[in-house]
């Protein structure tokens, strides 16, 4: 079973509430939690990228680092942990992202890939003035495959005179090329997302359902478009894990994060204006209050160490899944954790 580890370059991770675990991404965050995952065996690690928060109590997501930068710096401090860092395609031209890649590749002995992230957030970009137009919400995975397609001629010929909708080459070049292959990973859930990932990309990420039967539907998608365009791409399906003695001690965690989580921000992530004064606020705090949206609705895994492990073992059996993908609340404390006891229980 491959382990990664989604990275917390995001403040307050991935629980919007006001007694989760509270921190500001920084340097030593993300070297440390780098370096416990190595320690115990995890096998890659991959930075999101995010551009603008939501503000509330808690603010989440308001405090971010650079996905690129991390990944360099942790290109030199690990020795063997596969990098994903993630790109955003509407801010970065694919000849200089290209060109990031290759660099860190070289960085890391090898051991870099790509998220390719193609832009779903319109706030994210208005506020710096680079929208396309809603046109994108439509296109941007014709946006994104033209993208992709210039990256990985630049990295195999060291030229591309690419033509298409999006993008004009001019006999762009890139040099050094790259000495090994650059992976790459898509996020898309969508018909044309899936498409998208099974013609160009490598594994596919996906927030992971927490039941067999609802992932194996998951992983299905991908692998029937896949049998189509003749290649091989894995799945990465993304799961919290929230370790405690015992499942309940696990649920009760989960429970008062709910009755607790920062409603601003949940209403703010979800589209749901808090401040708008035709919505009644009991009504808006009880839809919320019944659904997974303070923790982003990602499939969570609870329990004791067995518990986990099991969970875990079972999920990854699942055909097509290539490995598992996780996040945690407290990253230091709580790898930790999960290194010494749920890991010796997977081998």
């Amino acid at each position: 079973m491959k382990l990664g580890l989604f990275m917390p370059t995001m403040n307050n991770g991935w629980v919007f509430s006001t007694n989760s675990p509270q921190f500001i991404p920084d340097w030593f965050l993300m070297e440390q939690t780098a370096l416990k995952a190595e320690h115990y065996g995890f096998d890659f690690l991959l930075a999101p990228v995010k551009l603008r928060g939501f503000d509330g109590p808690t603010e989440p997501w308001n405090h971010t680092l650079d996905s690129f930068a991390v990944m360099a710096g942790l290109a030199v401090r690990t020795t063997r942990l596969k990098l994903y860092a993630s790109v955003a395609t509407l801010t970065t031209p694919p000849p200089l992202c290209a060109k990031q890649a290759a660099t860190i590749q070289d960085m890391a002995g090898g051991r870099f890939g790509l998220n390719i992230v193609t832009g779903w957030e319109k706030p994210e970009y208005t506020q710096m003035g680079i929208w396309p137009g809603d046109e994108h919400f439509s296109n941007r995975y014709d946006h994104a495959t033209e993208y992709v397609k210039i990256m990985k001629e630049l990295w195999e010929t060291g030229r591309s005179n690419f033509k298409g909708q999006f993008f004009q080459m001019d006999d762009c070049m890139l040099g050094p090329k790259p000495k090994h292959p650059i992976e790459l990973v898509c996020a898309g859930g969508s018909d044309r997302g899936i498409e998208f990932c099974a013609e160009l990309g490598d594994y596919q990420f996906l927030i992971g359902k927490p039941e067999v039967a609802d992932l194996t539907a998951q992983s299905g998608r991908l692998q029937k478009a896949t049998a189509a365009s003749g290649r091989r791409v894995g799945a990465y399906p993304l799961y919290t894990i929230v370790l405690r003695d015992s499942v309940a001690e696990a649920e009760e965690a989960v429970e008062s994060w709910r009755q607790n989580q920062d409603f601003e921000a949940v209403a703010n992530m979800m589209g749901m204006a808090s401040t708008d004064t035709s919505t009644d606020e009991a009504s808006t705090k009880h839809i919320m209050l019944g659904s997974d949206g303070f923790m982003f609705t990602i499939g969570r895994i609870v329990g004791d160490a067995k518990t986990v492990a099991d969970r875990l073992r079972e999920l990854s059996a699942v055909h097509g899944v290539s490995g598992m993908m996780l996040t945690f609340q407290d990253y230091l404390t709580d790898i930790d954790r999960f290194g010494k006891e749920v890991i010796p229980l997977l081998k």
